[in-house]
């Protein structure tokens, strides 16, 4: 009798905690995943240990909990907290993205990421990788590889299979790229156009339109400004030339290189020999060198859109031509520097000698905000140089180029002239938008 009362004793003691881990009393509040977490169970065990086939139930209902461990293996309701490998873990009825992120205390981005899901969307006996807890997050790319195309001269020690070989394209490739058909020969000293794969800065995101134009009166001078933003990709800014090119004496107004260019937005560009038409400083157009001078100054354009205002190497003859800017699309070279970190400038290089450009002209200027936000200003009214620095200075920009004046001065907006030059120019400087060809390096 005594043993009996002993016994039902040990039962009142151990009773509880039993009844707790094989059944449960379904609560106000209480779903089928709440139950399974709590237990440690999945919700497709603990369908299968009550054989139910929806996942609902009702308060006062009874679930059973103990069957279930020897015939569905139990998934943990969190991963380890010293985890450090990754597990894999098959999707069952009911499962979604975020109830498997929560049991395994991962991010629903990183189990994602994973698994090279785009989606959400999971299907019961789908396989998951289940990302290590403590493993890090990869850090966000800064660089991005993009197809560039440079120029180079064939050496007497090379063949157009090396070549070819060395920038991972094939012979026919190379020759189609350089309009080369299969009768042309490629020679030691041939120049031709090559792709690279070049890592570069990924561009920050954009702060409005690609390119706007505005109508301004800063310190009470109508000016009309185009503001272009670099950080869109398919922004190209780059030197916009008459029919017949560089140094044919066939220059052409404003409005004629807007007609003719497609660019959304052209600048009339510098300073120029009246006769020739030659460019008295150094000029880059996609990656290629068309002129060098003496100006020292310029703006230097890399093929993703960094934007500088840089001394000018060739002019002091510091370096070989065919190193001279190095790592440019687009290069300009055109002043006097008229702003500097914001600050107006009043002495000026021994380059600029012409008296007629401190008088007072119509006047054009290029001049960046900051590398990513290039600024192109004209205005007829008749300003000096110091007079044109501080209305730029007023427009928010950071440093300046001067530009041609006079009757060169001319800006023109999708395709129209809003200021067309009174005369012809050698060339222009051009904005174009959703610009999709080829990206070039020098």
């Amino acid at each position: 009798m005594r043993s009996r009362y002993l016994f039902l004793i040990f039962l009142l003691l151990i009773g509880p905690a039993h009844a707790a881990s094989s059944k449960v009393t379904v609560r106000s509040g209480d779903t089928l995943y709440k139950i399974a977490t709590r237990a440690g169970l999945s919700v497709a065990q603990l369908k299968a240990a009550n054989s139910l086939k929806s996942d609902t139930i009702r308060v006062g209902q009874v679930l059973k909990l103990s069957r279930v461990a020897a015939a569905i293996p139990a998934a943990p309701a969190r991963a380890p907290a010293a985890a450090s490998t990754a597990v894999t873990y098959t999707v069952q009825r009911g499962d979604f993205l975020s109830k498997i992120a929560g049991r395994y205390g991962v991010s629903v981005g990183a189990l994602q990421a994973a698994n090279k899901l785009s989606g959400t969307l999971i299907t019961p006996g789908q396989r998951l990788k289940i990302p290590a807890r403590s493993a890090a997050p990869a850090p966000r790319p800064t660089t991005e590889v993009r197809t560039l195309f440079t120029y180079i001269y064939m050496k007497r020690t090379e063949t157009p299979a090396i070549i070819a070989r060395r920038y991972r394209i094939s012979v026919d490739k190379l020759r189609r790229i350089n309009n080369l058909g299969s009768a042309r020969y490629i020679v030691p000293g041939i120049k031709l156009l090559v792709p690279s794969h070049v890592p570069v800065p990924i561009p920050p995101r954009p702060q409005g339109r690609a390119a706007s134009y505005k109508q301004l009166r800063p310190l009470n001078i109508p000016v009309q400004v185009v503001n272009v933003d670099l950080r869109w990709r398919d922004v190209l800014v780059a030197p916009v030339l008459p029919g017949g090119g560089l140094n044919f004496g066939s220059g052409a107004r404003v409005g004629q290189l807007a007609r003719s260019s497609g660019a959304q937005a052209i600048i009339n560009g510098s300073y120029f020999h009246p006769h020739s038409f030659a460019p008295a400083g150094d000029i880059v157009m996609q990656g290629r060198m068309l002129t060098w001078g003496r100006i020292p100054q310029a703006l230097a354009i890399t093929p993703d859109n960094r934007a500088a205002i840089r001394p000018s190497t060739t002019g002091l003859l510091q370096i070989p031509l065919s190193s001279a800017w190095q790592g440019m699309e687009t290069v300009i070279a055109t002043g006097p520097r008229i702003l500097a970190g914001g600050r107006v400038q009043y002495r000026y290089s021994t380059a600029f000698r012409d008296p007629a450009l401190f008088g007072r002209a119509a006047r054009s200027a290029i001049g960046l905000i900051s590398n990513r936000d290039l600024v192109m200003v004209s205005t007829r009214s008749r300003l000096t140089t110091t007079e044109m620095a501080k209305v730029m200075s007023r427009l928010g920009i950071q440093d300046a180029l001067l530009l041609d004046g006079g009757s060169s001065t001319g800006l023109a907006w999708n395709g129209k002239p809003v200021l067309d030059s009174v005369r012809k120019v050698s060339y222009g400087i051009g904005v174009f938008t959703g610009y999709t060809g080829r990206r070039y390096i020098r």
